[in-house]
């Protein structure tokens, strides 16, 4: 019951902490998306109505901070949950080299379906942008990955009354 009470002041907590805690460390040059780390978490360890729930939360509010298309992130979370639920049935899904390339995989992704959904939408060729600002955001968010997984671990435990439960599937 606590994990309701606390998404949405997590998940807003944790969106704005990215969008102007980290983009003053990064000098606004990457912007770390913490909140798809996030999801990803919630794609190997919630179960699906929980974890669906946290990433249609966290994309509802990137799209409030993003001031892109309405819905973009909230489409692209949800996606990136269900990937992840996926994969998570099918790998052993605590291992530091698979988080950090499955995150790495997701970031690239997720950057290229946005350089494609305002391509069709818009008709601007972000293309070029690929390689300047996604890789670099990919490789800095995969390396990150590992420790906030563990964040998320020790947060997940504090919810759930200091027991840190294991993944539950539906």
């Amino acid at each position: 019951m606590s994990f309701y009470l606390f998404l949405l002041p997590l998940a807003l907590f944790l969106v704005i902490f990215q969008k102007s805690i980290l983009d003053l460390f990064f000098f606004g040059r990457i912007d770390v998306e913490v909140s798809l780390i996030l999801v990803i978490y919630a794609g190997f360890r919630l179960d699906a109505l929980r974890g669906a729930l946290l990433s249609f939360v966290a994309g509802f509010f990137m799209d409030c901070m993003m001031g892109s298309v309405s819905g973009l992130y909230t489409l692209l979370y949800v996606c990136v949950f269900f990937i992840s639920s996926l994969v998570s049935l099918r790998v052993y899904a605590e291992g530091t080299a698979l988080i950090m390339m499955f995150t790495f995989l997701c970031a690239i992704s997720e950057g290229l379906l946005i350089v494609l959904f305002y391509k069709a939408l818009y008709g601007v060729n972000m293309l070029h942008g690929m390689i300047r600002v996604f890789l670099p955001q990919a490789l800095v968010l995969s390396f990150l990955s590992p420790v906030f997984f563990k964040l998320f671990r020790v947060i997940e435990g504090s919810l759930n009354e200091g027991n840190p439960q294991p993944a539950q599937r539906s």
